[in-house]
C-alpha cells in the first residue's frame, strides 16, 4: 500500500524587481541543469555586491549555505597570508563565530523567513545530519527559455571553477534576469501564475506545487508513472487549507483572551471565562445584531433576572448600542 507525504517546503514570491521566484530547501540539489543549480545557489558579487552588502546591517539573520542561519555582527579587517583582508564575521548558537571572506560572500544571503534561532555551527558543518540547502528558482516554467532571450547563460563544472569564467558568467546571469523581469509579457504570465495557484495548486519542478503562495512537495511510495495528478492536487489543497483553518482557530482564540479584559459594562463573575471565550469565537468578535466590533458587551439573551443563565446558549456578544436598544425593549 503506498503511503503519501505533504511537506513545506518553501515560499512563493513575486515583485518588479525580483520576478516569479521560489525559496525551496533541501537535502539535495533540485533535478536542475548545472547552470540553473549554480544560479539558485548564487549570490550577487561584482557591481551588484555593492548593493547586497547595503542592504545587510548589523543584526540581520542570514543563511551561510553550509551552516545555516546566524547573526550578521559586521565586516572584521584580519590578516590573512601576510596581508589585511575583509571578513564577514557570522554568530551562530552558543557564540560560535565565523569569519568569511569577502571571496566567498556568495555563501552567504539575507535570511527572508519569519525570525527563528540561530544554528549550532558544528551541527550544520556536519552534512550527513539533516542538512538543507535553501535554493532560489524561477517559478515559471518557460522562465529560463524565454522568448526574444533565449536560453539561460550556461556553464559547466570545469568552467565553474574558474574565477574569471565564473565571473563572467554571473554577469550573463544578472543581465538575463534583468531582462526577463523587465519583459511586460513574463510580468503579464508572472501575475495570471501568481492567481491562479491562489484558487488551485500549480506544478512546479518535479513533484512541488505551489498553492496560496506556499511551495509544497508530494512524497509517495508509489512510482511516479502510476501516479493519479488529481489525487495530489486534493492532498495539497487539503494540507494548506488545514493549515489555514488551524491558524484561523488560533488567531480567533488568541484575540478573544487580548480581547475579554477590555470589554466595558461587563459584570465578568456571573459568566465563566470558558464560556466568555467560546461566545467570543462562536460570534467571531463582532455584534450579532450590527456586525459592529466596537465595545462589545455579553450579553444574557433572556436575563438573569427572568431565570436566563450563563451559559454559551444564553450568551451573545452586542455592541453597546444594540445591548441598549434591546434593554430598551424588554
Amino acid at each position: 500500500m503506498s503511503s503519501v507525504k505533504i511537506r513545506m517546503l518553501g515560499k512563493l514570491r513575486f515583485s518588479e524587481e525580483d520576478g516569479l521566484q521560489y525559496s525551496i530547501s533541501l537535502n539535495q540539489p533540485p533535478d536542475v541543469s548545472a547552470s540553473i543549480l549554480y544560479n539558485a545557489m548564487e549570490r550577487p558579487k561584482g557591481p551588484v555586491l555593492v548593493d547586497h552588502l547595503s542592504k545587510l546591517t548589523v543584526g540581520n539573520f542570514v543563511v551561510h549555505a553550509d551552516h545555516g542561519v546566524a547573526r550578521y555582527e559586521g565586516l572584521r579587517q584580519l590578516a590573512s597570508e601576510g596581508k589585511q583582508c575583509e571578513f564577514l564575521l557570522l554568530k551562530f548558537a552558543e557564540d560560535a563565530r565565523l569569519y568569511v571572506p569577502m571571496e566567498r560572500i556568495d555563501l552567504v544571503r539575507k535570511y527572508t523567513g519569519s525570525a527563528r534561532r540561530l544554528d549550532r555551527l558544528r551541527e550544520r558543518a556536519d552534512k550527513g545530519q539533516g542538512y538543507q540547502r535553501t535554493y532560489l528558482l524561477e517559478a515559471l516554467p518557460d522562465a529560463y527559455e524565454w522568448p526574444c532571450l533565449g536560453a539561460f547563460p550556461n556553464i559547466t563544472e570545469e568552467e565553474y571553477r574558474e574565477d574569471a569564467k565564473r565571473t563572467e558568467w554571473r554577469s550573463a546571469c544578472y543581465v538575463y534576469k534583468q531582462a526577463l523581469h523587465a519583459d511586460p509579457k513574463y510580468q503579464q504570465a508572472a501575475r495570471e501564475f501568481l492567481e491562479r495557484q491562489r484558487c488551485e495548486p500549480q506544478a512546479l519542478l518535479a513533484l512541488w506545487w505551489a498553492f496560496r503562495e506556499r511551495v509544497l512537495g508530494v512524497e509517495s511510495t508509489e512510482p511516479e508513472e502510476l501516479r493519479d495528478r488529481e489525487t495530489d492536487v486534493l492532498l495539497v489543497k487539503q494540507y494548506v487549507l488545514r493549515h489555514e483553518r488551524n491558524y484561523e482557530k488560533v488567531r480567533r482564540e488568541v484575540e478573544a483572551l487580548e480581547n475579554l479584559t477590555k470589554l466595558e459594562g461587563v459584570e465578568r463573575e456571573p459568566i465563566p471565562e470558558s464560556v466568555r471565550l467560546f461566545v467570543w469565537q462562536r460570534d467571531k468578535g463582532q455584534c450579532v445584531k450590527c456586525g459592529s466590533r466596537e465595545r462589545l458587551e455579553f450579553d444574557h439573551i433572556i436575563p438573569i433576572i427572568a431565570g436566563g443563565s450563563s451559559t454559551e446558549r444564553n450568551v451573545q456578544l452586542l455592541c453597546e448600542s444594540c445591548n441598549r436598544s434591546k434593554g430598551a425593549t424588554v
